[in-house]
């Protein structure tokens, strides 16, 4: 028998981290039905049960709306949950109870978790969970992720619980309980087939003018006249405000230092969130990080380069049964494009780890308050710069989530602008081709790329907003969490899940690409030079050259599979290498490993001592550097990385694009990622060859 265990609680509380514990990182991603805010589950196997772990989105209410209160109201109103597991941050239960009074209301079986304990105790907090648990007649365990030995008392609670029978009662007082018991006993008499759980859950949707709840008392046949004289005007609003006087009540089993803790929060904020200081320190450290990623991550992706030239080499010999052609399709088509993509593996690791670490910390919840004032002034909002943001990492997440924010305007122009920011399969091209002409500013590059993104983003969100299509003044809302120190396991679940994507999208898509691209590039002749992407990128030379970069064939051939996945690019440089290369191999496996050595200290001492000057360079690097190397050299090469930038995103983007706003937006975006990037790189070649 499978049950349905359904997580809830507020946001940031750590329901993902429980699944993660419980089912092993076991998840499944998608997006629940009919909209684009994310939906995890896990299925996992306790003694001879099965069990379906939901992770519903955050929410602070049972509110009827959209995103994550809608999402989750609405499945636990109309769907089977045998368990509710509601975390609660337990450093600040007086915001986290007000969810807990509103799930009791639906009579489903819950467990209570306290997580964050062992910050509680830091706190110096004491909480009575024991007399708690009775007033609210749950269930409570305090408990924290950071403790295995929580997970089996977690899951023993689980358990035991599901399907167990439970009557909650509202927890009232005064006039309020006299009057809801009286009419609780009505329905009683006139509904004596119905459960009292049932009855409960019915009269508390009534009380709070729940259009469901009324629907049904209706088809009872109930007087609804009677029942609501018998209410003596308790509207709504009495009603919240006893769930606000029982969490009063419930706070009196909270003792200790409770605002010393956040007094640490608030004297950080005071620095981090200074209207003056606050953007600078920011500007310094986003800076210094992708400065920091480039320069550590470059030595480990060149060692990557290393071991998947030596396995060439092998495989070459290894294959020498098959035909040439089908030899050279395999390894200079698929072995050579996926190679050179996953070779920056390093640095997409070193960029999804910084950018969980900032989620975990509290900081990236803090820039969207930092950034608001400022985004205004383009007629954004602190919300649309987190979302742009997360298009460092990847456009597809970045997309969905414009749909967490509050105005329908600002959600579109946010989308159209994600694409503009240069997410993690444009880095790699970045790297190498600063490695090639900036060699000792390519820190330096790299951050000029993603600040020019911004610049482009925001200029065109100025111009947009004056359209009433994208117009909008909402405010925005949110909560800041408290500064936490990031749990590695928790930083590394997020780092593996999108590094694994990486992988799977440069095994999957690119090397199906990279194989297309080869063979387009081999036929009709077996020449690179004069194959069919060949003839068809000199055929175009004319309309690029004016851009810098179209004096060679080759970039202008790199840039139809970057639709497809942007880390082709830097594959279709890899094949060019490769085709280069004798296709005879000397093999020395004695050496080879001598060599693998030598090139693993190497990274590792470049890594840690990057400012000293870097003495080689790699093949891949070196070939790359040979496309220009007139006087303007350095300045096509950069138009070359601003035109990648600029220009229209992977076709999964295209494709979250068309799901969440449809085929109109989708066009104009596909129309906008043309124009720009040929206006923007024909601006800046001709301007600066001017001046060089």
């Amino acid at each position: 028998m499978t049950y349905t265990i359904a997580f809830v609680g507020n946001p940031n509380v750590g329901k993902s981290a429980w699944i993660n514990a419980l089912a092993k990182a076991d998840f499944k991603v998608g997006n629940w039905a009919g909209v684009t805010v994310e939906k995890k589950e896990a299925h996992v196997v306790w003694g001879n049960e099965t069990y379906h772990l939901i992770d519903l989105p955050g929410t602070h209410s049972l509110e009827e709306g959209v995103n994550e209160e809608g999402i989750t109201g609405s499945y636990l109103r109309q769907n089977k949950v045998d368990l509710l597991v509601n975390v609660l941050d337990a450093t600040n239960l007086a915001a986290n109870l007000y969810l807990t009074l509103c799930l009791r209301e639906l009579q489903i079986p819950m467990l209570v978790l306290f997580s964050f304990i062992d910050e509680v105790e830091n706190m110096n907090m004491h909480i009575d969970t024991l007399a708690i648990s009775r007033r609210l007649a749950l269930d409570c365990l305090e408990v924290s992720v950071l403790h295995k030995q929580d997970y089996k008392r977690v899951r023993k609670a689980i358990c035991q619980m599901v399907q167990k029978p439970v009557v909650y009662e509202p927890l009232l007082q005064g006039e309020t309980e006299k009057c809801y018991v009286s009419m609780f006993n009505y329905l009683q008499a006139v509904l004596p087939q119905f459960s009292l759980a049932a009855l409960h859950r019915i009269l508390c949707g009534y009380m709070e003018n729940d259009r469901l709840a009324y629907k049904q008392l209706e088809s009872f046949s109930i007087n609804m006249e009677q029942l609501q004289s018998m209410r003596k005007g308790i509207d709504k609003l009495v009603w919240l405000k006893e769930r606000y006087q029982a969490i009063h009540g419930l706070m009196y089993y909270v003792s200790g230092d409770e605002q010393g803790h956040y007094a640490k929060t608030r004297k950080l904020d005071r620095i981090f969130l200074h209207p003056i200081w606050g953007l600078v320190l920011f500007l310094l450290f986003f800076t210094t990080l992708l400065f920091l990623i480039f320069q550590l991550a470059t030595p480990w992706n060149d060692f990557i380069a290393y071991l998947v030239e030596i396995i060439s080499r092998y495989a070459y010999v290894g294959l020498s049964f098959l035909p040439n052609f089908w030899r050279d399709a395999l390894l200079k088509g698929v072995v050579a494009g996926v190679g050179g993509v996953l070779s920056f593996l390093p640095l997409m690791l070193c960029l999804y780890f910084f950018l969980a670490f900032l989620e975990e910390s509290g900081y990236m919840a803090r820039i969207s308050f930092l950034m608001d004032r400022i985004m205004r002034c383009f007629h954004l909002s602190g919300k649309s710069f987190v979302a742009l943001m997360l298009g460092f990492g990847c456009n597809v997440p970045a997309i969905y989530a414009t749909k967490a924010m509050d105005s329908e305007q600002q959600k579109k122009l946010t989308a159209l602008l994600v694409p503009f920011m240069s997410c993690g399969a444009r880095l790699p091209l970045y790297a190498l081709f600063a490695s090639a002409f900036f060699t000792n500013k390519g820190g330096i590059m790299i951050v000029t790329m993603y600040a020019l993104g911004i610049c482009m983003a925001l200029l065109l969100a100025l111009l947009f907003s004056k359209s009433k299509v994208f117009a909008s003044r909402a405010m925005v809302i949110g909560e800041l969490p408290l500064y936490r120190i990031p749990r590695f396991s928790v930083v590394w679940q997020k780092v593996k899940k999108e590094v694994m994507e990486y992988i799977k999208k440069a095994v999957g898509i690119v090397s199906l690409a990279m194989l297309v691209m080869w063979g387009l590039a081999y036929f009709p002749n077996g020449n690179m030079a004069s194959g069919y992407i060949a003839q068809g990128a000199k055929a175009m030379q004319p309309f690029f050259e004016p851009l810098g970069f179209g004096n060679r064939w080759e970039s202008i051939a790199a840039l139809p599979g970057g639709i497809i996945a942007k880390e082709t690019i830097v594959g279709w440089y890899e094949q060019l290498l490769q085709a280069q290369k004798p296709q005879t191999y000397e093999l020395s496996f004695q050496e080879d490993i001598k060599g693998i050595v030598k090139e693993a200290k190497k990274a590792f001492y470049k890594s840690f001592l990057f400012f000293l000057p870097q003495e080689e360079e790699r093949e891949n690097t070196i070939s790359v550097s040979m496309l220009w190397q007139d006087r303007y050299a350095k300045l096509r090469a950069f138009c070359f990385m601003v035109y990648v930038l600029f220009s229209m995103p992977c076709i999964m983007s295209l494709q979250a694009m068309w799901h969440v706003y449809g085929w109109r937006l989708t066009l104009f975006s596909i129309g906008l990622m043309l124009l720009v990037p040929y206006v923007s790189t024909l601006f800046i070649f001709q301007l600066f060859r001017l001046l060089l």
